[in-house]
Order: structure tokens, then C-alpha cells, then sequence
């Protein structure tokens, strides 16, 4: 026994630690269940932890949604509103969560290991129960600093799983079969209100017991009060949405019983996506909502529609569709969080190394253009209008999301890890697992993806055809003329003079000199107390892009590339369950064939040829020391790599050469992929807008 064991001994019966992390709510919470069903004295712990706070995506934003979460569970249990549906949103937006003296749950501003090691030295801890969590790397250090503090003091942590995502994962085509598993377990019960009665009666009172904590907030934490973030990054953003686990039902519900309908139709455009879509993503990335109880829900609102659809009259209804798109996206979502949890090291280098020189040769960077992007002053105006509409909201839809980042990394040509943090701030849903994959896959550096160059004047026009987003979220541009909005910089300057703006030099049309645009500012077409300015674009859409464009081929086409995006695809890339799309490999992988389907034989040979070069890893070893060996071990140099693919790489490409098959494109004007059920609109597309399958 250790010499704080023994101290801890002489002190108290020992108590139970619930670790709020990212879930804190009240329902499919299986920690809090635990301890609801126990007689043991417990702490709901919850921490403002600096080095998690010390890092560069971090925002006053993210720390007032979880405040606001905070809050409403903390009144859920001291209240013993325990059905999702006894507190409204309302109960909680209303009033200064600053005010609010916290009576259930055990916050401090400290370290996890130290303010865990405080509490045992007082109080000998039983056990641990927090859930699992796959985030960036410095929560992957942390995590490892807690389990190695809990082996050496011979403490029991039980990390439960909430995102389907497995722990030291040996086989990719293993991830669907472990993520329904996952959705089959039963979702743990919420705790009735005689059980939070019993739990309230059983809870440490700090104060009380003489338990002296470092840190200790009676009252949520205000971001302005956090030194670890920088003092501009401390502001909150007054258009996001309202977090708590109230609000993310009531969204839900709303969603499932109203807005859900059009989700399909409505979530490619900035200005329908606001109301159609679930707008339930912050809600997910900070646990005030269970993912599976998503799923669950929307699974059981589909059968009820399919019944209804059988035994009532045949009236066309988009339901079925859209709640088939939405369920796909909360599949998708856990696939790319997978990416992260089995390869931490996606944070920080490309997915397929053979990428890593492009954008970071001496004089890529360009500051200004990064600024410009930053600050939505690019010059052209849709993507000004996305960027300030996430400054001002922390919200906006994927495919704007991904338009974003298309331009800045081709039209730009700036490195993807130099956009990361910028844009983890701005998006209030900011997930590591999702964003650092999803950064590489529009950026082109991951070997098995299609690149997707966006036209950013095409998207506009497409998406916000009246030019109704952009006049809204780039008001410079409210009394432009329609016909202008999306390309203001080819406006005459009697055009300019009428509605009181002057772009770029204020001479009208456009201004080039070697590809790019002139942005200098003149007040030469009207006084500056009677116009306003806005830029020109800063770059040539079509000369950039097709730069971008041409660097990125003449990597992709080298053998090297092609043998390096083999092993990346037989890590990480999408596994087919339907039928006979089982196997395939993406047309991204060699530029020879447009399918490439694997039979059975074929594919237990490369299973034993991925296990072999990943150690011979056996299915099934979950253990704590296994999922830190292999995440620590993700960080894989080129050499390694090309070492291993050279080895094998004739054999693989044998294998995958002997069967092909070409697309059969479709001549109707939207198309459904089938990997993803996402809704195409380009009816010559041959990739999937949302997942990057081939058609």
C-alpha cells in the first residue's frame, strides 16, 4: 500500500468520482447511472483544466456553451427534473448562469491528475467513471497522465464509450461491426427522481467535510476570467446557439416532429440550412446530447414513417429521404472521429506523407491573403459572407464549411494546420476527429479522396442565387444591384456611384496584373463620408485553382504516392456493407481504374498483410496500455512507411488490378450515394459531395 493509500485510509469511507468531461446531460449517461444505483458517497467532478484551456482552438464561446450546460444539469439534479422533457430551455436562457451557485456537482480550475490525486489524499477513491474521449492530442496526454496516475495507485477508471468509436482498433473493416454493437446496447436509463433524491442525499459536500480543493469555483468560471486562452479569444459570440442539455432536446424534437422534413432539400444552402437541418452538432461535441440516443430516436421516427406509409394512402413525403441523409451524417461523424482516435497524429502531419511539401515551401505563406481569409475581406463575396457569418454564429453548414477550405488551401494555396486553429475557434462544433480529417481531405493530402477545388462564384450563385446571405452577412454590398452581388469588382463605375461603393481601385471592372487582382483603395469615384469600400478579389479564381490543381496531380500521380495512399486506404478508408460494393477501393488510389472490388479470399489476405505490418495485433486486445502503444505509436515517419509499402505494395496492387468495373453514370438530374445516402445535386458528379465515394 502507498504511502498516500495509507494516509487516505485513516480519513473516510471511500467515495466514487464521476469526471465530467464532454457529457455532461442527464440521459444515456452511464457513469451518473452508476452511482444513482449505488449506496457508496460520490463527486460529480467537473474541471476548467489549464492545459486543455492552453489550447489555440479553444474560445470564450466554447467555454460560455459549457457553462451553460453546467448550469442546466446542475439544476436538473438539485431539482430532480429528471425527464428530458420536465425542463424547457427557457428555465435556464433567461437568467445569468454567472449568478448560479452550483449544489450538485464539484467544479474546480486545476489539473485532472492533480485535483484527482488532492481529493484521494482526503478521500480514498474507489473508483473512476468518466467516458471515453478521442479527442486532440494535449486530452490524449492528459487522458494518459490520469490512467497512469490510476495504475500506480491501484485505482479502477471505467471509461464508457459514447461515440462507437473503439480503442485500439487492429482492423478498419472491424469499425462498422463494433459501431453496431455499440447502437444495439440498451441506452442507459435516466435516473428517476427518487434515485437523484438518493444521490443528492450521498454527495460529498466539500465544505462540509474540511475537503480543501485547489481551484475551487462555486460559481461557473467566466472565459474573461481564463488566462490560459489569449485575451482576444476570450469574447463570446452573440448569435450562437444556447447550450445545455434542455436546449439540445428541444431541438431535437423539433427536429424530428417539423424541421426534419426538408433536411435533404434545404442542407446545401447557407440560408435553408439554419432551419432545415438538426443544428444539433455543438450539442454532440460537448456530450449535451447522446449520440446513440440521436440514432435511436431517429431509427424509431422511421419506422413509425414506413408503417404509416404502408397502411395509410400513398402521399409523397420527403421524410424518409431526409431522415435517411441525417442518419448517415451521425454514422459518418463517429468513421472520422475513428480516423483521429487510431492515428492522434493527424493533428499535426498529412494523412499520406507524400503531400507534406506542398503549401510549405519558403514564400507559400502568404500572410495577407490568410488575413483577408481570416477577416472575410477576400473580394469575393460569398465566401466573405460564410466567414463572417461563423464569426458572428459559430454555425454554418458543411458544404460552406468545405468551400472555406477549398479556397483558402487551393485558390490561396495556405497550408491546412495554419487554417486549423482559426477555424477550431469559429466553429462552436469544433470536434478533432472531424475537423483535423476533414481539413486534410478537402486540402487533397490524403491519398484516397477525389480533390475537391470549389467554385466559390458558381457556389454562390448556385446557393444564394438573390445574393440574400451575402447582403446580410456583408452589408457593404446591400445596395448592389443583384446582377452584381456575386461578382461586384465587374460593376461600372456608374454602377458604383449609384449605390455608394467603391470596389477595389474604384475604376470598375477588372484590374489584373499577373493572375492577381489590384486591391488597393481610392476614394477617386466618391467622397468617403458618401460611399463604403470593398475589395477586389484578391487572387484569380480560375488561374489559382488551376495551379492548385495541377501541383496537386503531379504528386498524386508518382508510384510513391499511389503506394503510400494504399496503406492509408487499408487504414483508414471507408468500408462498403451493401451488397456488392463490399471491398471497393477508391478510384483516388490508382488513376487505371475507375472501381476495384476485392473478393473474399482477396480480402482476408490483405486483413493479415495490415495486421502484419501494424505487429500482428489480435482483435479484441482493449486494454489501457494497448490504446496508448497504438496511439503513441501513430506517429510514423515517411521512412516507415515507405519502407513497409515497398515490401508490399506489387502484392497489393495485384490483387486489387484483377477486378474492375466502370461507373454507370446516372442521366437524372440528383443522385443518392449509396455510401452515405447524401443527396447529389450534379448530375454528372462522379464522386459524393458529402463522403468523397466514388459513384
Amino acid at each position: 500500500m502507498s504511502n498516500n493509500q495509507s494516509t487516505a485510509a485513516k480519513v473516510g469511507a471511500p467515495i466514487d468520482v464521476v469526471w465530467l468531461k464532454k457529457d455532461v446531460r442527464l440521459h444515456d449517461h452511464g457513469p451518473l447511472l452508476s452511482i444513482t444505483l449505488s449506496n457508496r458517497q460520490c463527486i460529480i467532478l467537473y474541471l476548467y483544466e489549464p492545459d486543455q484551456l492552453s489550447e489555440k482552438t479553444v474560445h470564450g464561446s466554447h467555454i460560455a456553451f459549457i457553462n451553460e450546460g453546467l448550469v442546466d444539469l446542475d439544476l436538473r439534479l438539485s431539482s430532480g427534473n429528471h425527464e428530458p422533457a420536465a425542463t424547457t430551455a427557457s428555465d435556464t436562457q433567461g437568467r445569468n448562469i454567472y449568478e448560479h451557485k452550483f449544489q450538485c456537482i464539484t467544479v474546480c480550475h486545476a489539473g485532472a491528475a492533480f485535483t484527482l490525486r488532492s481529493i484521494h489524499k482526503q478521500r480514498p477513491i474507489n473508483q473512476i467513471l468518466c467516458h471515453m474521449e478521442s479527442s486532440h492530442l494535449k486530452s490524449f496526454a492528459r487522458d494518459k497522465a490520469v490512467r497512469r496516475w490510476c495504475r500506480h495507485e491501484k485505482i479502477p477508471i471505467r471509461e464508457v464509450n459514447q461515440t462507437g468509436v473503439t480503442r485500439c482498433l487492429s482492423d478498419r473493416d472491424d469499425f462498422a461491426t463494433n459501431f453496431n454493437k455499440f447502437l444495439g446496447q440498451p441506452i442507459h436509463a435516466t435516473p428517476t427522481k427518487l434515485q437523484l433524491e438518493g444521490l443528492r442525499s450521498r454527495l460529498v459536500n466539500i465544505d462540509r467535510d474540511g475537503i480543501e480543493l485547489h481551484g475551487i469555483c462555486y460559481s461557473p468560471m467566466k472565459p474573461s476570467d481564463m488566462q490560459e486562452i489569449p485575451i482576444e479569444n476570450r469574447c463570446d459570440r452573440k448569435q450562437r446557439q444556447y447550450g445545455g442539455e434542455a436546449k439540445a432536446l428541444d431541438y431535437f424534437r423539433s427536429f424530428l416532429t417539423s424541421r426534419g422534413a426538408n433536411y435533404s432539400a434545404g442542407i446545401s444552402s447557407p440560408n435553408s440550412s439554419w432551419t432545415t437541418g438538426s443544428r444539433l452538432s455543438p450539442y454532440l461535441t460537448w456530450g449535451h446530447i447522446s449520440l446513440r440516443y440521436v440514432i435511436v430516436a431517429t431509427k424509431r421516427k422511421q419506422e413509425e414513417l414506413r408503417t404509416a406509409k404502408k397502411d395509410g394512402p400513398s402521399t409523397p413525403s420527403p421524410w424518409l429521404r431526409s431522415l435517411a441523409s441525417f442518419q448517415s451524417r451521425m454514422h459518418w461523424r463517429s468513421h472520422f472521429i475513428q480516423k483521429l482516435e487510431s492515428q492522434p497524429s493527424l493533428e499535426k502531419q498529412d494523412q499520406c506523407l507524400a503531400f507534406s511539401h506542398l503549401r510549405r515551401q519558403p514564400g507559400d505563406f502568404n500572410e495577407k491573403y490568410f488575413d483577408a481569409w481570416c477577416e472575410g475581406r477576400t473580394g469575393f463575396p460569398f465566401v466573405d459572407a460564410c466567414m463572417r457569418s461563423l464569426i458572428h454564429t459559430g454555425w454554418l453548414n458543411f458544404r460552406m464549411r468545405a468551400m472555406l477550405v477549398s479556397f483558402a488551401t487551393y485558390n490561396l494555396w495556405l497550408d491546412w494546420k495554419k487554417l486549423a486553429s482559426h477555424l477550431g475557434r469559429l466553429f462552436l462544433d469544433y470536434e478533432p476527429g472531424i475537423h483535423y480529417p476533414q481539413l486534410q481531405m478537402q486540402a487533397g493530402t490524403t491519398g484516397i479522396n477525389a480533390m475537391r477545388v470549389y467554385n466559390v462564384t458558381k457556389q454562390g450563385k448556385d446557393q444564394d442565387p438573390n445574393g440574400v446571405f451575402i447582403k446580410k452577412y456583408v452589408p457593404e454590398l446591400a445596395s448592389v444591384p443583384d446582377e452584381y452581388i456575386h461578382e461586384p469588382h465587374t460593376m461600372p463605375v456608374s454602377v458604383q456611384k449609384k449605390c455608394g461603393v467603391v470596389i477595389g481601385d474604384g475604376k470598375g471592372g477588372e484590374k489584373k496584373n499577373k493572375g492577381i487582382f489590384q486591391t488597393q483603395q481610392s476614394t477617386s469615384v466618391l467622397p468617403p463620408e458618401d460611399c463604403v469600400y470593398y475589395p477586389s478579389p484578391i487572387v484569380d479564381e480560375k488561374i489559382t485553382a488551376k495551379s492548385a490543381k495541377d501541383r496537386l496531380s503531379a504528386v498524386r500521380k508518382q508510384d510513391s504516392t499511389k503506394r503510400e495512399a494504399e496503406q492509408v486506404y487499408l487504414k483508414h478508408g471507408s468500408r462498403r456493407t451493401n451488397g456488392d460494393r463490399d471491398g471497393i477501393k477508391p478510384k483516388a488510389l490508382s488513376s487505371n481504374s475507375k472501381r476495384i472490388k476485392v473478393d473474399g479470399g482477396q480480402q482476408s489476405l490483405l486483413k493479415s498483410l495490415n495486421q502484419s505490418q501494424n505487429g500482428g495485433s489480435s482483435k479484441g486486445n482493449q486494454t489501457e496500455l494497448c490504446a496508448e502503444q497504438a496511439r503513441d505509436s501513430s506517429d510514423v515517419s515517411a521512412k516507415t512507411i515507405s519502407a513497409s509499402v515497398d515490401s508490399k505494395s506489387s502484392l497489393i496492387e495485384s490483387l486489387f488490378s484483377k477486378q474492375k468495373n466502370a461507373n454507370n453514370h446516372s442521366e437524372q438530374s440528383k443522385w443518392s450515394c449509396k455510401a452515405c445516402t447524401f443527396l447529389n445535386d450534379k448530375p454528372l458528379g462522379l464522386v459524393c459531395a458529402m463522403c468523397g465515394s466514388v459513384r
